[in-house]
Formats: C-alpha cells, structure tokens, sequence
C-alpha cells in the first residue's frame, strides 16, 4: 500500500496492501478504498479491529518499535484518527 494514500497515509507502514487492510478490518477493498479517500468514516469497530492486526503484527515479530507499539494501543483505546489519520485533514 502506498504511503501516499488518502487520508491515513501512516497505515501504509503497517500493511502491504489495500486487500490487506481490507481483511484486518473485516471489510471490502471498495469500502476500505473509500474511508482512504475520505468519502465515507471507518467504524469505532473498524478502527478498533485495524489497530488490534497491527498490535498482533507488532508482537509477531521478532523486533518492533516501541513507538509504533504505542501508538496502536492508544488508537486501540479510542485515539486511532489522532495517530493514523493525516494531520491536515481533520
């Protein structure tokens, strides 16, 4: 996934694709597509669901940073637009 893309560019740094994305949000590529390109918001259960793929992803792997562990636990809680969604756009 590029890192250009929409309104949460940062997310590309966690997934590789909008498919990707797509399946750790349980949702279509189309819908993902549009909350990218702000035509439509993710769920308080979609950005619960995104934030809880990337902890698991984080915890996976062999090394993470600590910051990015971080930031996921505090979108998790209820913070996801202030930590992934472009600063500009809100």
């Amino acid at each position: 996934m590029t890192a250009s893309g929409g309104l949460y560019p940062s997310l590309g740094r966690h997934f590789k694709s909008m498919t990707e994305l797509a399946h750790a949000a349980n949702r279509s590529r189309d819908y993902v597509h549009r909350c990218l390109n702000g035509q439509r918001d993710f769920t308080r259960a979609d950005k619960k669901a995104i934030s809880a793929h990337i902890i698991t992803e984080l915890l996976r792997s062999k090394t993470y940073d600590y910051q990015d562990l971080e930031n996921a636990m505090t979108a998790y809680e209820g913070s996801f637009d202030e930590i992934y969604r472009r600063k500009d756009a809100v």
